[in-house]
Order: structure tokens, then sequence, then C-alpha cells
């Protein structure tokens, strides 16, 4: 189904017994459109309910913003992209669909929205689950950062003493990076801040094994980097699929405390030893880069270029509303929470959890795309925890 406001299209897809209950599915981003793939928490979650896939605006068949569309890329629209516009495009459809109210589960950035829609709307939703998407509701992006990268530098250690060579290949793949060029399959320079990128894989559950085979052979005897390598650092580092993920990633966060975001992964980076864009791999401690978004990318992604002037007036915004205000207890609300998750710290989520009374399942079993691997075991874990 579509409906139009604010000028976006907005599509949701409904799958499933209109006679049943009905959950609504918050996709996790920013930036990125309601699954396609039936994964098993999908059927899972038939078997109870009618299930609505929402496309966030910007993304999916809700009307899409990439480079192709230059005509939407300004800060003013890229504003209206965060977890209040995202709940009011959601309440427009349940009304279409005719509904009181509906279950709601949240994933990732869709529990940041969850958070919201209980701040504005409780009396609209029944059970609120999250999935590795409790956000902070009290403290600052900076705060933010600095326990991500905390986790990271953690998951890193791990990652190290599981594969020991690992970190060398990674330092000589950054010192070749910088004296050499590279190309990605994209056309562009490939830069040693750029490929840490690939930091992100650490937070998935094959992300020790996706890097462990990208790193265990990257050269050809000639000192070249093979091609295959290169494109598969280009999946992991392009923001083709999903730009917004990096042009709005740390507006999410803006409001929680006053003011600008003002390129905090950036800024919280250069305190810390070895995270910072332009840390040598000669230095003591060097390490991959995670979710983080960081003003370079700006300049070397192509898919992100025209975004870069829109960005930089989201990061000097100050006037970001407070998406959390009068968010209390409620009634009905479960958590799964993963114990090393690098996207959305543990420590962070309980808080939170604590505040609105959500039971908590946590994991150390799963990583932060546990609802993807291993969907019906996490739903099942959600509706037990609320009684279901």
């Amino acid at each position: 189904m579509q409906i139009q406001r604010e000028g976006f299209t907005i599509f949701a897809r409904v799958l499933g017994d209109a006679s049943k209950p009905a959950l609504l599915f918050l996709q996790g981003g920013p930036g990125s459109p309601a699954p396609r793939e039936r994964y098993e928490w999908i059927d899972a979650a038939l078997e109870r309910y009618r299930v609505v896939l929402l496309d966030q605006r910007g993304t999916g068949l809700s009307t899409r913003i990439d480079r192709a569309t230059p005509e939407l890329i300004d800060a003013g629209t890229l504003a209206r992209l965060r977890a209040d516009a995202i709940v009011e495009d959601a309440e427009a459809i349940r009304e279409e669909l005719g509904l009181e109210r509906w279950d709601v589960l949240g994933q990732s950035f869709g529990g940041f929205c969850l958070a919201h829609y209980l701040a504005a709307h409780p009396e609209r939703i029944g059970h609120a689950f999250f999935t590795g998407g409790l956000p902070t509701v009290t403290r600052g992006v900076d705060e933010v950062y600095r326990a991500t990268f905390a986790k990271l530098r953690a998951r890193h250690l791990r990652f190290y003493a599981e594969v020991p060579w690992a970190q060398r290949q990674i330092r000589e793949v950054c010192r070749h990076l910088d004296n050499s060029e590279e190309l990605l399959p994209t056309g562009e320079r490939l830069s040693s801040r750029r490929f840490r990128g690939i930091g992100i894989a650490l937070g998935r559950e094959d992300g020790f094994e996706a890097l462990a085979h990208l790193l265990e052979a990257p050269f050809h005897p000639n000192g070249r980097l093979r091609t295959d390598v290169l494109a598969e650092v280009c999946d992991l580092v392009s923001f083709e699929r999903n730009p917004l993920y990096a042009a709005v990633h740390e507006s999410i966060y803006g409001g929680t405390v006053p003011g600008a975001t003002a390129w905090s992964a950036q800024r919280v980076s250069e305190t810390l030893d070895g995270f910072a864009p332009d840390a040598s791999p000669d230095d003591a401690e060097f390490y991959l880069t995670g979710e983080h978004i960081f003003p370079f990318h700006f300049d070397e992604d192509p898919a992100l270029r025209p975004f870069k002037a829109a960005a930089e007036e989201l990061a000097r915004k100050q006037d970001w509303p407070n998406l959390y205000a009068g968010l209390g207890r409620v009634e009905g609300a479960a958590a799964v929470v993963y114990t090393d998750d690098i996207y959305v710290p543990r420590e962070l989520s309980l808080e939170t959890a604590e505040l609105i009374g959500a039971r908590v399942y946590e994991t150390d079993a799963w990583q932060h795309d546990g609802l993807r691997k291993h969907g019906s075991h996490v739903l099942r874990a959600l509706l037990r925890e609320v009684g279901l």
C-alpha cells in the first residue's frame, strides 16, 4: 500500500491474514528499506500476526533519495528523515489500515523509532519489541560514540586473539594504500582511512570469518591488491546502496542533549589511540572503524559527494527537538540486548530498559544481526518476555 505525506510517497508491504492482530516492523539503518527477503522471523511472526513492513521515507519503494535525485538533497529534507517523521508516517499507515493499535518490532534504528513512538503515541502500541535498538534517552552523541569505540576496541582484541595474523595484514594493507594508488570497482582511489571502514563487519555474527577470508591473501605477488579483494572491500565501504545511512547518521542522535552533533565520531576518535582517521599503521594501537561516519566519506565516496553540503549543515544544526521527551514507563515492552553489540552499546540499552520498564533478554550468543540470523529464536524470546 502507498500513501502520500509531506511530499513523500510512503510504501508499506502488508503480509498475512487480515483477521490477525497487526505487527509493524521498523527497520534498522537509518536509510535502509524493510526486508524483501523472507527471513525466518517473518514466517514466525505470521503465525500470530499480520505483518506490516514499512519502507521508511527516503528508502525502498517510498520516495528514495540518492545521488540520482539531487532535487531532494538538502538539509531541510534530510532533517525530516528522523524517528519523529517516520513514526508519523507509521501512524498514517495505521489509520489507513483502520487499526486502533498494533504491536511494534524495532530492529536497531527501528528501535530508536519505537522509543519515540512510545513517547509520542503510547496508546497506539500494544506490545513494544526491541532488538539491538534501545537508544539512550539521556546521553548525548559524544557519550554514545565513546561507548561504541570502546565496544569496537574490545571486539578487535577478540578478533585478533582468534585470528592472530589479521592485525599484521591490516597494517600492511594500510601502508600500501598510503603509498600506492588502488582503485575500487566504482572508480575512485581507495584510501587507508576508508579501507578501515571494513571494521563494520566486526559487529556481525559472521564478521570474524568474513574479515579473515578478506585478509588472508590480499596481495598479488607483484604487490598490487587483488581485484576480488577490492570488490569485497567496496561492498563493505561503499554507501551506494544506502547513502542516507551516512548522510543522516549522526542527526538521529540530535536533541537528546542540547547542541549540534558537530561530527561527533570524528571528534571523539581523535581523543582515542588508534581510531582517528589519520592514525598511522605504524602506531602502537591501530584499529578499524565501524559504523562511524567521518567528513572524509563525503569527499571520497562518489555516492556521498552530492550530500556533502547538506551533511555539513546537519552537523551544525543546533535546534534538534528531543525525540524522547516525556518517555516513561510503559506496559508490554521487551528487548533483546546483545552483550557485545558494537552499534548499540549494552550498558546504554539497559539504562533505557530500566527507565521504560522493559523486560530484557540479554545474550552473548548473538551479534547485532541476531534477528536476521536467528529470527524465530529472537522473536520467541521477545514474546516470552511479555507472556505471549
